[in-house]
């Protein structure tokens, strides 16, 4: 069913789970392994480690965005190396998960090092990590094409696993891929989480964390298919799509938008490694039931239907109800109606064809989706 390949290696599924706190220390990674996704990303190795701060995590129980003070990983390096080279020696505990490590340093030659250091621990691929919203430095080499192909060279040409370039949401997507592409990248991932500050309480007058931080979780899933899109129109490249994937359907729409395989981050924070077994169900479900045997069928299937604003037609179309609408308890319609073309009458909600200017809204806000764009 599945013919599925990221970097140039081929996986067992098109679910990853993404780099993060869950993804750092021998129990953590074997929980990770034992999930069943096709390729498992380490938490962002660095020269350097960062001690956590408490708190660091924010939650908006409304919309299930999370924002995170987390500064890369807590682990000193040679520890990151006996975890991993203790992951090879256990056969990774019979996991076919394949096993990349994250990497991200300030300079070109850094990057190098730690490359060179964690391939010799048996890993299938690295990515390298080039944006970061938290603190200062490494979020802006993201936005310099120049030094994305310097960095992204120097790894490239210092080991013989195939590296993949994390991006940004943030940043000139066609040169920065380019850049990555002609210094001999593998594959791209993205998004990074993007900077914030996820509240402010206003009693209080203080921020939810006493930091900008990185967003993540459900509320950027559009950005993050959006620049899905954007990369698959920019390269061939293979690409892992993150960003708000919190069930099968989720992982769809990045996989409609191009990518090859999608990212699981925020969703086992808030969830536990369980989501990782359930989204790969879901979507092997999925997928036998729309006869779809090979996700090559559906891949950047989206795109298509994807415009320039200039390509749009211009086409004279107004709401109308498909069947008479008889409440008198819902007015979400109306209330966002710019035009006044909606009313509220005895015999139940009327819409003036002659007043409406399409825009479309009213189709999505109304619960009974009752509501339609039709030619005037």
């Amino acid at each position: 069913m599945y013919n599925v390949k990221i970097m140039g290696i081929h996986i067992e599924n098109p679910v990853v789970i993404s780099s993060g706190p869950w993804t750092r220390g021998l129990s953590k990674l074997k929980k990770g392994l034992e999930c069943g996704a096709g390729a498992l990303i380490t938490e962002t190795i660095v020269g350097e480690s960062y001690p956590d701060t408490c708190p660091r995590y924010s939650y908006d129980r409304a919309n299930g965005g999370v924002q995170n003070i987390r500064l890369y990983s807590g682990s000193e390096l040679e520890n990151w190396i006996n975890d991993l080279k203790a992951v090879t020696q256990a056969k990774r505990f019979g996991s076919k998960t394949k096993l990349i490590a994250s990497i991200m340093g300030t300079t070109a030659s850094e990057v190098r090092y730690l490359a060179k250091t964690v391939e010799r621990t048996g890993i299938d691929g690295i990515e390298l990590g080039l944006a970061c919203p938290i603190g200062q430095g490494p979020e802006n080499i993201c936005g310099d094409a120049d030094k994305v192909y310097e960095y992204t060279r120097e790894v490239v040409n210092a080991v013989d696993v195939p590296v993949s370039v994390k991006v940004s949401a943030a940043c000139n997507l066609p040169a920065v891929v380019e850049a990555a592409e002609r210094a001999g990248a593998a594959g791209i991932s993205g998004i990074d989480t993007i900077r914030c500050i996820l509240s402010i309480d206003v009693e209080t007058q203080k921020a939810a964390l006493p930091t900008y931080g990185g967003y993540s979780g459900a509320p950027i899933r559009p950005i993050a298919l959006s620049t899905v899109a954007g990369i698959a129109q920019s390269t061939n490249l293979p690409i892992i799509g993150m960003g708000g994937i919190m069930d099968h359907k989720n992982l769809l729409e990045h996989i409609m938008a191009g990518a090859c395989a999608g990212g699981i981050a925020t969703g086992i924070l808030l969830n536990g490694y369980d989501l990782v077994g359930k989204v790969i169900r879901d979507l092997e479900e999925w997928l036998d039931c729309h006869h779809i045997k090979d996700i090559e069928e559906i891949r950047g299937a989206a795109l298509g239907g994807l415009k320039s604003f200039e390509e749009i037609k211009t086409e004279a179309k107004a709401a109308m109800f498909d069947s008479p609408c008889q409440r008198t308890d819902c007015s979400k319609c109306k209330s966002c109606c710019l035009e006044d073309a909606i009313s509220i009458k005895e015999q139940g909600i009327t819409i003036d064809k002659n007043l409406c200017s399409g825009c479309g809204l009213c189709l999505d806000v109304c619960p009974d989706e009752k509501i339609k764009l039709s030619w005037k």
